[in-house]
């Protein structure tokens, strides 16, 4: 069906366009998506030349596939947004710089994370960070794009969407792929095709639950239980970088609550703190030494990515886009919307409004939703198991705290967010992280500082100044 449109909607911007591994990905399926053919995207990016460099890349694209699809490069997003009908968000306020940050300031306190992006004291630092510029991105979105849907990626995602949606009237949602990441690795365990497997999900991102799985009328759980038990190591396993069912972590958890937690090890384990402890070796136990090595890699891997991005842009080498499921979701959703065709998109985060009955109503939860006509409608999951359910009330109260305090500027609602954090604990710790995060994140957390500044020897001792 060809989509029916007006001449001032056919706009698509991405706003954090320098991401190195979700904008390449975004333009490879717009440029395959006849849905897009006479739109134009701008990306939009603080750094021009990063924007400049993907839209080269863009027009490449779009070139040797014979597409009509418009690529223009911005550093205004006020410039880019009038008339927008989908908006896209992949900010990263402080950069690798500032995610480093996020792992190393809890770290002197004998804090470790396996990513620090979404939970524990890195994720909370993250939200006190982007909250406030995804807000401001929303109320520009409100302005001068009613009209559009906003996607965001940025993580926390659950903290951002929640913002987004609770300061603002823009229609907004968040995707992420770990739960796609998790149904792929166990039908591959369970030697299912994935497109066979049909798999229902819920939870909070970066905690969802496999509720059922199956292919047809065969019950898929009973399987994937006796190959968890066969394969999973515990405390003591080795070290790993893929999910699956020999997933230390997610075992156990499975064991505990009764359901297969997704997407993957390192950020499961990250909310819950036991998991996070140190090995014989020096290492993590529970296997997840190799996905806090993973986010350490990646973090320090962006300027060899740049390099071949630019030489991309430039013609210099063949373009060397790989596929991915980041960002063909949101083309396929994109799609959807505009062609009034109804799909079901497995992992949508969206505001609870009655999807898990256990949880909030404003909460943003990650369920199944239909994508169609304008609209996108979290599916009715009904109750959690208690267990699971009393898990994710948890979470989603702390996050509501985190959100209070990077939309008001509070010091003390952040030092309650980060002390509610089972990661952290106590308030002294949290006081400690806070105040060393005002001084490495300046001027971004200013406004969190104490009344006279920040005082090195007014904090918690680091770990081994004891």
């Amino acid at each position: 069906m060809t989509p029916a449109r007006g001449a001032a909607d056919r706009g698509l911007v991405l706003i954090g366009a320098g991401s190195t591994v979700f904008t390449p990905g975004l333009l490879r399926d717009i440029t395959s998506s006849p849905a897009f053919e006479d739109y134009t995207v701008h990306l939009v990016d603080t750094n021009g030349e990063a924007a400049e460099t993907m839209a080269a890349i863009g027009r490449r694209l779009a070139a040797r596939r014979g597409h009509g699809v418009r690529i223009e490069a911005h550093t205004d997003r006020r410039a880019a947004l009038p008339g927008a009908r989908f908006v896209i968000t992949t900010i990263a306020v402080g950069g690798a710089g500032g995610w480093r940050a996020d792992l190393e300031i809890p770290a002197r306190y004998g804090i470790r994370q396996t990513v620090g992006d979404s939970v524990g004291p890195g994720g909370v630092l993250r939200a006190l960070r982007h909250v406030p510029e995804l807000v401001a991105i929303a109320r520009d979105v409100a302005d001068l794009a009613p009209r559009a849907w906003l996607v965001n990626y940025s993580n926390p995602l659950t903290a951002n969407v929640r913002a987004i949606t609770g300061q603002t009237g823009v229609r907004a949602i968040g995707l992420c792929h770990g739960t796609m990441h998790t149904k792929m690795a166990l039908s591959a365990a369970l030697s299912r095709d994935p497109d066979d497997v049909h798999a229902v999900f819920a939870g909070l991102n970066h905690l969802c639950w496999l509720l059922d799985i199956r292919s047809g009328d065969t019950d898929l759980y009973p399987r994937l239980r006796e190959l968890v038990e066969a394969h999973a190591g515990g405390r003591d396993a080795s070290s790993s970088r893929t999910e699956g069912v020999h997933a230390a972590v997610s075992a156990d958890l499975m064991r505990t609550f009764g359901r297969y937690p997704a997407p993957g090890d390192r950020h499961v384990a990250e909310f819950f703190p036991r998991y996070l402890s140190a090995a014989g070796s020096g290492g993590l136990a529970w296997g997840l030494q190799g996905g806090q090595d993973m986010t350490h890699e990646y973090i320090d891997d962006k300027s060899r990515l740049w390099d071949d991005l630019r030489a991309q842009a430039n013609g210099d080498v063949p373009l060397q886009i790989s596929s991915g499921q980041e960002a063909e979701r949101v083309v396929s959703i994109a799609a959807a919307l505009l062609c009034d065709r109804d799909i079901v998109e497995p992992a949508v985060n969206l505001p609870n409004e009655g999807s898990l009955p256990d949880l909030p109503a404003t909460a943003v939860v990650e369920v199944p939703a239909v994508v169609g006509a304008d609209r996108i409608t979290g599916l009715g999951i009904g109750p959690l198991p208690p267990a699971i359910a009393a898990v994710l009330a948890a979470r989603a109260g702390q996050q509501e705290l985190t959100v209070r305090a990077a939309v008001s500027g509070d010091r003390d609602t952040a030092v309650q967010a980060l002390t509610l954090d089972p990661l952290v604990g106590d308030a002294s710790t949290a006081r400690a992280i806070l105040d060393d995060a005002v001084v490495a994140h300046a001027p971004l957390l200013d406004r969190f500082g104490t009344v006279d500044g920040h005082d090195p020897q007014n904090r918690r001792p680091r770990k081994g100044e004891l």
